[in-house]
């Protein structure tokens, strides 16, 4: 990266309210670091305890699926036998709301199925989304599941905003997944 660059992203950390920013690979060790940067600097971003937990929980969320679905599509590195996922997660203030921003590679059929899943738990009311997560505690996972299939459900629950996705595809046949939660 020139000095160029590196400036204008430092200029685009000041400008846009960064709490946390991490970009590259995912893994428990990672989560636990990161948790613990996380809740020293959300203290400087809101008094509000209830949304500090808000905040924090789907930040965990958020990195875990990182860590368990992020291993595809393009790295920095050379392609190996073992590929470790890697991907990209931001908090930031906006205003009075704090936004949890995470994205990583995933085939084009599971980002079209995440933006379905997306919708889905966008057109539920707090009530419907409490059940549906009672409901997936007592299921089997979904099949390819690496979790217990309710991190999305438990974001969609936390966020006070319906959740917003995009997905942006790439010439290599991967599809970058973006998903942003509001507190």
């Amino acid at each position: 990266m020139d000095f160029e660059k590196f400036n204008k992203f430092g200029s685009l950390l000041l400008k846009d309210e960064f709490v946390l920013s991490y970009s590259g690979y995912a893994s428990e060790d990672v989560l636990h670091s990161m948790g613990e940067t996380l809740r020293q600097r959300l203290g400087d971003h809101t008094d509000d305890k209830g949304k500090i937990k808000h905040v924090f929980s789907v930040f965990v969320e958020l990195m875990q699926n990182l860590i368990r679905y992020g291993a595809k599509g393009p790295h920095p590195t050379p392609k190996t036998e073992s590929r470790q996922a890697f991907g990209l997660i931001m908090v930031v203030q906006n205003g009075p709301t704090i936004e949890v921003m995470s994205g990583n590679y995933v085939s084009k059929d599971e980002a079209n199925d995440l933006v379905n899943r997306v919708n889905e738990l966008n057109d539920k009311s707090a009530e419907e989304l409490r059940a549906l997560y009672r409901e997936k505690l007592r299921q089997p996972p979904h099949e390819g599941s690496k979790g217990a299939s309710i991190g999305l459900v438990e974001v969609a629950r936390r966020a006070s905003a319906p959740l917003s996705c995009a997905v942006e595809d790439t010439n290599q046949g991967y599809s970058f997944f973006m998903i942003k939660a509001r507190i």
